[in-house]
């Protein structure tokens, strides 16, 4: 008998009914030589550090760095039921093969080798890799499944990413929580991202406008603008003026004109990022909105292909299907009829840009299924039919024309003084047009100064100035990152570039992976560093703190791109997992050696605090800084868990106090802690009489 793993029940179900198996079970489907089950996402996770040994449970500096010589794994209590059932069936002597059929990419791999491991399983393993939900596409899967041993290394890779964000993650949260005396939450990922938003923030804080003019002149069929050597802008308002005065009422002559024929590419096929980057500006969604209705588009409703790739790009072999797909959209989607009819009589583009083996990795670029000609049958919620507009959209304009458009440079010289213009005249609409019938044109500013010139002009033609303007502007701030543009920022590990090619090809080294971006956002705003204001994501008080005080190690975005590329080599089999993980603790090990011989920062945060979250602070220790409560043997200083230790505390037992019969109270504790002295208070002597005494400390 041969046992499906799944990752969710639900697609466990679907290859189920392809299968043939509707014999019901605890946790499990049975019948036609197949049992079908499922892990209900993560089954089995790494230890944490008081799994190895209970000095771990109290949260110490001194006990830091951990590093495990072998990591543990521990079954999710929540779920450990299934794992219960996963693991009797694994072992179950009617089976005689396992086949892994969890999401095909790196943290589906993850999953299934951490139940088989921890199972103790050695049953061999087939590998059903599938990038579409469709029962053609499950059948396809099964009559071609290959032998899990082909995805080690995937398996590595994903068990080392795992391996690092534990060691980064448990070592440097533990690190700074004890040193502030506040739970703060530190991330391999999570941190340089964090630190790229608030990097923003101080730009823009810093930022001081500066005013500029800028000179039209109309002359009837096209506005051209002044400039010298140095560009367009002048800053002195009085040169502006004195250049408007001398050029009013001239007749300009033309001294170049130059034409030229220039195209626009289509855009590539969407990955996941380029998705939830279009989501949010189409449509204002969350990069987490965009995955789950993506998800739900591929598992749900098997419309379109697996959602979580890297790949914006098709294989060959998918060539010959690309036809029916656009008659499959044509008879589902109306509305993309007219566009479907245009593209198939021009014969579909299938150039590098969108057919390219050497740039697909786990999974092809996300396209519509063979299930999208039911749609008009398929009641869609609002999320998930935007989200498949996108993809519909994109699909068909991909194989779309060029847009095509000559392009017009005039100089013309006014009194001496140099202007410029250019004209845009659209020869060929192409993908453009269609991409404004589907989804409603977009505004795009840029194009405004680029109208076509409407009257053909030619060398030393003169021309009539009808007006001559002056333009008040300023330079602008940086924008605030709304997830468009924090996406792109993680792809590219905050380099700015724009051209989709080139950042295409940066992908090896940015923060995270699309499957893992909408998770970091959430997760920087569910611990309180960031919060949405609108479409922007602002930086809060303690997450502008908390990168204040990190050591710079944990904030740069391109050492954690490095490691993003490393993870990668680690699956093409070009670099070990072992090396990684040495390197990951050298890190380690200086952030902690850093952090631990490094200033107190005077911040405090907002929030409980770690220690001590309901007790009073008596005051802050003069020796280092950290609060001082109150226990029943006397006053402490909450930094002895720091490394070094500090030992500061005025105990209640203290000889003094009791030789003089003096009840140490919380007043005069503060008053101690505070001015280095109490206020005069009286004491019995043993004769009965009293005396007026004040107690001094030194430190």
């Amino acid at each position: 008998m041969k046992l499906i793993i799944t990752e969710k029940p639900s697609v466990a179900k679907d290859i189920a009914n392809v299968l043939g198996i509707n014999k019901r079970g605890n946790g499990y489907m049975a019948g036609n030589g197949y049992t079908v089950t499922w892990c209900v996402g993560h089954l089995v996770q790494l230890a944490m550090p008081e799994e190895y040994d209970s000095k771990f449970k109290t949260w110490n500096m001194n006990t830091l760095p951990i590093f495990p010589t072998k990591f543990k794994y521990v079954i999710n209590e929540s779920t450990k039921e299934q794992y219960d059932i996963v693991k009797r069936l694994m072992n179950n002597e009617d089976v005689d093969e396992i086949i892994c059929a969890t999401d095909a990419g790196r943290e589906g791999q993850l999953i299934f080798g951490y139940v088989y491991i921890t199972a103790e399983c050695k049953k061999p393993v087939k590998r059903l890799w599938i990038s579409s939900m469709t029962d053609e596409a499950i059948k396809e899967g099964f009559n071609s499944l290959r032998d899990n041993k082909d995805y080690y290394l995937l398996y590595q890779s994903a068990k080392s990413r795992s391996e690092a964000d534990w060691l980064v993650g448990i070592n440097a949260t533990r690190l700074f929580s004890v040193k502030y005396n506040q739970k703060l939450t530190i991330g391999r990922v999570q941190t340089p991202t964090l630190a790229m938003i608030v990097q923003r923030q101080h730009e823009i804080d810093n930022f001081v406008p500066e005013p500029f003019f800028e000179i039209s002149a109309n002359c009837g069929s096209f506005t051209a603008t002044w400039y010298n050597e140095d560009g367009t802008r002048i800053k002195d308002k009085e040169k502006a003026e004195e250049i408007i005065k001398k050029c009013e009422n001239k007749e300009g002559l033309i001294t170049k004109v130059t034409k030229k024929k220039a195209t626009t590419e289509r855009p590539l096929l969407y990955d996941l990022t380029e998705l939830q980057r279009d989501g949010n500006k189409k449509y204002g969604y969350t990069a987490e909105q965009t995955l789950e209705a993506a998800q739900n588009l591929y598992e749900k409703y098997k419309l379109t292909t697996y959602p979580r790739t890297d790949s914006r790009y098709l294989s060959n072999d998918m060539k010959p299907k690309l036809n029916g797909l656009l008659l499959n959209i044509k008879q589902g989607y109306k509305e993309a009829e007219s566009c479907i009819n245009k593209v198939l009589s021009q014969k579909i583009n299938t150039d590098k840009r969108v057919i390219d083996d050497k740039k697909i990795t786990d999974h092809h670029a996300i396209i519509v299924t063979d299930n999208i000609r039911n749609l008009e049958r398929i009641k869609l919620p609002e999320k998930e039919r935007n989200i498949l507009k996108l993809v519909i959209t994109r699909f068909i304009v991909a194989l779309d024309k060029k847009q095509e458009y000559e392009q017009t440079d005039i100089e013309l010289v006014i009194e001496n003084e140099n202007f410029k213009a250019r004209g845009k005249k659209i020869t060929v609409p192409g993908w453009k047009e269609t991409e404004d019938i589907l989804l409603g044109k977009a505004v795009n500013t840029d194009e405004e100064d680029e109208k076509e010139i409407t009257k053909a002009v030619k060398k030393n033609d003169k021309v009539n100035v009808e007006e001559l303007k002056l333009l008040e502007k300023k330079t602008s701030s940086p924008k605030l990152y709304n997830e468009a543009t924090l996406l792109t920022a993680m792809e590219t590990a905050g380099k700015q570039i724009e051209d989709e090619e080139l950042r295409d090809n940066m992908k090896s080294i940015g923060l995270g992976t699309p499957a893992t971006r909408a998770g970091i956002i959430e997760k920087l705003v569910s611990v309180g560093y960031i919060k949405r204001n609108k479409k922007n994501l602002v930086p809060t008080e303690n997450g502008i703190k908390l990168i204040e005080l990190v050591p710079e190690k944990l904030k740069k975005p391109d050492l954690t791109g490095e490691w993003e590329q490393s993870l990668n080599k680690i699956t093409s089999g070009d670099e070990k997992s072992q090396n990684f993980i040495v390197n990951i603790k050298k890190y380690v090990y200086d952030i902690i050696n850093e952090g631990k011989r490094s200033n107190l920062a005077n911040v405090s945060f907002t929030g409980n605090n770690l220690y001590n979250s309901n007790k009073e602070v008596i005051g802050i220790c003069p020796k280092c800084g950290q609060s001082i409560f109150e226990s029943e043997k006397g006053f402490y200083c909450s930094g002895f868990r720091n490394y070094p230790k500090c030992n500061f505390g005025i105990w209640k037992s203290d000889k003094v106090f009791v030789e003089n019969n003096i009840n140490l109270t919380r007043e005069m504790a503060k008053e101690l802690i505070e001015n280095g002295k109490t206020n005069d208070f009286s004491i019995k002597l043993e004769d009965g009489s009293e005396k007026n005494i004040s107690i001094n400390m030194q430190i």
